[in-house]
């Protein structure tokens, strides 16, 4: 027994980096970034395909900088790799990453004794089998690995270990022993990632239906065309954002657990399945209306020029949420084919304005109670969220003047045969308009108010009686 302890503490334990140390890929996460700093030179890409996998890590990597602290590892491997360290074992990282990006991870983490990574020749599958038995010998090592491509290396060492769900069996006939945390359903990391509950602000594009009481099925169908067409463009944009945005959320109080930032939605996935349901959104409103492409369009362009430039603008950012808010309802106003009163538009810009600052204020908040002054990939600092919350709440207020304005124009009384109703809405807006700010300014509103807003009672109240008013008037 002796004996074989020595062994195993002379035998060194190699571990892969990419799904394995870390529940992601650094060519990725380097492709995310480059998009994010350079997507106007997303077209040389291709071209450096020429260049081999190798040369193809080299020149990404040469681009961009990735923070190895911002990095999704697995908690398990670390602790595995560390007691194994502290008990003799010499540990090597080899990894088809690029080598200076490998070596900081190497740096960051100091467990490592010796990084084997991709130079002039791709490190991964037979290639790192090869070079571990000429250091090491046939079964002269242990391995962590945890995809198919890790096949030969597993057969040449002596024991083969899997951060996988599942366990691979070796031509050899032995089968990899399972090691790390279990990876989750890549479908439900998927349908998480496409956030469903955000799609509530979706529900926008029924208010020309209401507004205009056109209250028919085919309007209704109408209406939940663009609703479905908007779900399919916000959810594109939202694994897009999340991919370029996975490194500052890793190091963010609660956006670190998002799929795509904890490593259990894989990048490839979501940069596949973005594109898709864009395609698909357009795709239905070409078919059955094409009026609503244009909105949506616009909406799905705003989206991704938010994304990846104009959140990091400060004030444009919130500006740019207020303008999507609004595009959602003229997305109804063109699946239905009702003009929107200038009386909706303004309500609607300064209504969601108000709350946009209210998202952005939320986080400065919570950033400054975390005893931080930047936000991560912003143009804020702390000391903004007192101008910010003062721009929040008299965009709200205005946002009831001009309902108040509305209840004194024409068209109210084309509308409505007992107009006299709406009048008890605007202390209502007044109490919910206040009351969320008042909240918001104590650090008790969450960083998506609109999502607030769905699950708390009193909102959910005042919203009841106002629709019940506004039937009263009708």
């Amino acid at each position: 027994m002796h004996q074989e302890q020595n062994i195993a503490a002379a035998l060194p334990l190699v571990v892969d980096l990419d799904g394995t140390l870390i529940r992601s890929d650094l060519l990725w996460e380097t492709l995310a970034q480059f998009l994010r700093k350079h997507v106007l030179r997303a077209w040389l890409l291709p071209f450096w395909l020429f260049l081999g996998k190798a040369g193809f890590k080299e020149r990404v990597a040469r681009e961009v900088e990735i923070d190895p602290a911002a990095l999704p590892y697995d908690a398990q491997v670390l602790e595995l790799v560390r007691r194994e360290r502290e008990a003799g074992r010499s540990i090597v990282l080899a990894t088809g990453a690029q080598r200076r990006l490998a070596e900081q991870v190497a740096e960051h983490t100091g467990l490592f004794d010796m990084v084997l990574a991709t130079e002039d020749v791709n490190l991964t599958s037979h290639n790192k089998a090869e070079r571990l038995v000429a250091l090491y010998g046939e079964r002269g090592y242990d391995y962590i690995g945890n995809a198919r491509a890790d096949l030969p290396v597993w057969l040449r060492s002596r024991h083969a270990f899997c951060v996988a769900g599942k366990c691979f069996t070796l031509r050899d006939g032995r089968s990899t022993t399972h090691a790390g945390r279990p990876h989750a359903s890549v479908a439900a990391a998927l349908l998480k990632a496409m956030r469903p509950r955000q799609w509530l602000k979706n529900v926008l594009v029924f208010v020309p239906m209401l507004a205009g009481h056109a209250l028919r099925i085919d309007v209704l169908l109408e209406s939940a065309l663009a609703f479905a067409a908007f779900c399919a463009c916000a959810s594109s944009a939202y694994l897009l954002n999340d991919t370029l945005d996975a490194q500052d959320d890793r190091l963010h109080r609660t956006k670190h657990k998002r799929p795509i930032a904890s490593g259990a939605l894989p990048l490839p996935v979501a940069l596949f399945a973005s594109p898709l349901l864009a395609l698909a959104g357009l795709a239905a409103c070409a078919a059955v209306k094409p009026l609503l492409l244009l909105p949506l369009g616009v909406y799905y362009v705003t989206t991704l020029a938010y994304s990846l430039v104009l959140k990091r603008l400060v004030m444009i950012d919130i500006v740019t949420l207020a303008i999507l808010y609004s595009l959602r309802v003229l997305g109804g106003s063109a699946a239905t084919a009702i003009e929107p009163s200038f009386w909706l538009l303004a309500f609607s810009f300064f209504l969601f304005l108000s709350l946009a600052l209210l998202k952005r204020h939320s986080e400065l908040f919570n950033l400054h109670r975390d005893g931080k002054e930047k936000t991560r990939g912003r143009g804020y600092t702390t000391a903004d969220r007192i101008p910010v919350g003062i721009m929040g709440v008299n965009a709200a207020f205005i946002s009831v003047l001009v309902f108040l304005l509305y209840f004194n124009s024409h068209n109210v009384v084309q509308l409505y045969r007992h107009p006299d109703w709406l009048l008890g809405i605007v202390p209502l807006m007044v109490f919910w308009l206040g009351r969320l700010w008042v909240l918001g300014f104590r650090g008790q509103v969450n960083e998506d108010p609109v999502l607030y807003v769905s699950h708390d009672k009193a909102s959910l109240v005042v919203l009841v009686l106002c629709a019940a008013l506004a039937a009263a008037a009708a």
